[in-house]
């Protein structure tokens, strides 16, 4: 388990914060920003996204030590992939549980209802040409050649994570999964495998309830979608342990340049090894995590 976990764990959320903040001045301290040209290199390198790649990126603008604006960095991922290629990015507009959120009765706008998911996500749903699925609680940005075979389906599926998610298409197209300015703790394709194994899965991940929504479409008018909700016992997890004891670099690695955190993982091999894994009752969550599937 990483330190900042541990540390996450003891402290109170205000002191985690405010210690975190500190950890990240003193690494721009330490540690000269990136430039464009380092960036390139990096993602071409380290993260292995080249002309035609299909790339699911996680983000955190705020932890990275750049010397160019987040739309430059946008700029330069849409660069690199070309026009055969596709950026996914999860896109869902509020962070409290899934389930709060489904019994307010909000009406989730896919035009206008802003990323909560930082500075990078927002600035592809606003993108000319993007394509944002109709998905109330785990909604997905995506821009280039795939973007609607990718985002299309999404709503049409109880599972937010299920086969007809980006996740899984873009998983089936041959995909990569990459982080940057987060480590592979924020990959949330890591619920993919119980979403497609439904019952089958050791661990209850869902709630039993199938929730209705509200949903805004792009020309104006209103669809009501059908979801399920997570299990509130998934807060129990040790994603970066799981991967760390069970899952070979080859398949996920995080690693850091310059102070600056960054993963790449291979889905389709993640979720065969998390599929198997499964079977053993080794999962992503703790012991704390006790409630089965029936």
């Amino acid at each position: 388990m990483f330190l900042s976990r541990i540390i996450f764990k003891v402290f109170p959320p205000e002191v985690f914060i405010r210690l975190r903040k500190i950890y990240r001045t003193s690494l721009k301290k330490v540690y000269s920003p990136l430039t464009e040209e380092e960036f390139r290199k990096l993602v071409t390198e380290e993260l292995k996204i080249s002309k035609g790649s299909i790339v699911f990126i996680h983000s955190s603008v705020d932890n990275l030590n750049i010397n160019f604006g987040a739309d430059r960095l946008l700029e330069i991922l849409i660069e690199t992939v070309g026009e055969e290629g596709t950026l996914v990015f999860p896109c869902w507009h509020f962070t409290y549980r899934a389930e709060d959120y489904l019994r307010s009765g909000k009406v989730f706008d896919v035009r206008r209802s802003p990323s909560a998911l930082g500075m990078l996500s927002e600035l592809a749903r606003r993108y000319p040409g993007s394509k944002r699925s109709l998905h109330p609680t785990n909604s997905i940005v995506a821009i280039g050649k795939h973007a609607d075979t990718i985002t299309g389906s999404h709503h049409t599926d109880i599972y937010p994570c299920g086969e007809k998610s980006p996740y899984y298409i873009a998983m089936q197209m041959g995909g990569i999964i990459a982080g940057i300015g987060v480590n592979a703790n924020f990959m949330s394709f890591v619920h993919c495998p119980e979403d497609v194994l439904k019952n089958k899965f050791p661990l209850k991940t869902r709630l039993d309830e199938v929730f209705e929504a509200k949903v805004k479409k792009a020309d104006g008018s209103l669809e009501i979608v059908k979801t399920l909700a997570a299990h509130p016992q998934i807060k129990n997890n040790d994603i970066l342990g799981f991967l760390k004891k069970h899952i070979p670099e080859s398949v996920c690695r995080n690693f850091t340049i310059k102070g600056n955190r960054f993963f790449v993982a291979h889905p389709k091999d993640l979720f065969d090894s998390m599929v198997e894994l499964s079977k053993e009752n080794k999962t992503i969550y703790t012991d704390k995590a006790q409630i089965r599937n029936t």
